[in-house]
């Protein structure tokens, strides 16, 4: 680590502030990144050389624009709860959120640029979200567990077509089920019709959404 980091972060974190109390700076990943929560939050990574300061406001209105940008039925987005946490490791930091509006639940994992929040990965979170660092799942598509290709052939015939775009084998055993925009943020819907439809016929081993995966490092979720 240059000492010009070292300076710089150091004197942007243990800064005094305006706060009626007296700021408490905690390390994260063996000390990989500094943060300090209040008021302000403030975040320094030593690994990607990255700074990140804001209020509750102005995070809100970050993460709600990367949500319009990546999501443009739902803009503007009007949040009803978030959820921080900050992750760390050899790769650098994220601040990550779990995101409620009135039409989803978004996980949104963000990188930070120039002081800015940037996008590396948003995606829904399902109904058994616990309370783990969320990754979220690619809206639209679902991968599927398959015994035999003999059907992957009905699945594109026109009685599907109302709700599957494409079928693509990642390998012998799975494929990438991708569903007309109509049904993105509706697989679930498609999933219970493909189960009623090939119940007992020992053709589908498992349907699963298709999380996002993330780096390794340690998290903490932030008040």
């Amino acid at each position: 680590m240059h000492l010009f980091w070292k300076v710089t972060l150091s004197l942007m974190l243990i800064s005094h502030s305006a706060f009626a109390f007296e700021p408490r700076v905690e390390t994260l990943s063996d000390g990989a990144c500094w943060f300090e929560t209040g008021t302000v939050m403030k975040i320094a990574s030593f690994n990607d050389k990255s700074v990140y300061s804001g209020d509750k406001g102005q995070i809100e209105a970050e993460f709600s624009s990367l949500i319009s940008q990546s999501y443009k039925k739902i803009s503007p987005v009007k949040i009803m709860d978030l959820n921080l946490a900050l992750h760390c490791g050899a790769y650098g930091a994220s601040l990550v959120a779990r995101v409620t509006t009135d039409t989803a639940s978004f996980c949104v994992w963000s990188r930070f640029e120039k002081g800015r929040l940037l996008l590396r990965s948003i995606g829904l979170v399902s109904d058994k979200f616990t309370t783990e660092l969320c990754d979220g799942y690619k809206w639209g598509e679902f991968i599927m567990g398959i015994n035999s290709t003999e059907f992957l052939v009905e699945l594109q015939s026109p009685k599907w077509s109302a709700y599957i775009k494409e079928v693509k084998m990642i390998s012998e055993n799975a494929v990438k089920i991708i569903l007309v925009k109509d049904y993105e943020f509706r697989e679930q819907e498609v999933v219970d019709q493909l189960e009623q439809n090939f119940s007992g016929k020992n053709l589908i081993r498992y349907i699963e959404f298709n999380d996002y995966r993330h780096p390794v490092g340690e998290y903490i979720h932030l008040r």
